[in-house]
């Protein structure tokens, strides 16, 4: 008992100077500060809005509100592919291979992807080697 009092009292010696300073913070600038939702409250937002086929929490702006669900007909392509796994290094090394070397024949996405994991796979084992050394 007289350890959790010994440890309550120094929690509280440390935090409360700096509670102090954000209280003498905001009586200088004047401020109000304001409390968010509860955690409750949010939560029943949450629910209202996905009973309402509402996308909850998308919505950036002041006095917007969160966008509806769509059927999977109106949006658009590209949105669906980027669900899709990303090509790893070894298939793409193996793309650059039948194409012996050549690559232009390959599509402009594959070529960069190709390039950026190459270079960080380089850098990787130049960091592994140099921290052996």
């Amino acid at each position: 008992l007289a350890m959790v009092l010994t440890q309550r009292l120094a929690c509280r010696s440390v935090i409360t100077p700096f509670l102090r300073m954000a209280k003498k913070k905001d009586a200088v600038k004047g401020a109000v500060r304001e409390k968010g939702p509860s955690v409750f409250e949010h939560k029943a937002e949450r629910d209202k809005a996905i009973a309402e086929g509402r996308l909850f929490g998308i919505n950036y702006k002041k006095k917007g509100e969160d966008p509806k669900v769509l059927p999977d007909e109106e949006y658009p392509d590209w949105l669906w592919k980027l669900l899709d796994p990303k090509k790893s290094l070894a298939e793409l090394e193996r793309e650059v291979a039948a194409a012996d070397g050549d690559i232009a024949k390959m599509d402009m996405k594959d070529v960069k992807r190709y390039y950026d994991l190459s270079r960080r796979a380089k850098i990787k084992a130049n960091n592994e080697a140099r921290k052996k050394g």
